[in-house]
């Protein structure tokens, strides 16, 4: 499992798709538990927000996945 370049270093796509990747799965996170949080407190017009950053998290998780999955080196 050779993530390097020629140059012997992370290729910068890659590292791209792994940041991205973990953003999203952050944003979800917060997202839901955040959002979830705030609609049992009653905070309706917070929990819509917070609860709208989850599609967003899903569609930057994606885009890290499939960016670190096309970055692969050539075996």
């Amino acid at each position: 499992m050779n993530r390097l370049d020629s140059g012997g270093k992370v290729s910068k796509m890659h590292r791209f798709g792994v940041i991205a990747t973990v953003a999203g799965i952050l944003l979800i996170i917060a997202g839901m538990l955040i959002g979830f949080g705030l609609l049992m407190l009653d905070k309706d017009d917070l929990a819509i927000f917070f609860l709208g950053i989850i599609p967003v998290g899903f569609v930057i998780t994606l885009t890290g996945v499939t960016t670190t999955q096309l970055s692969r080196p050539d075996n």
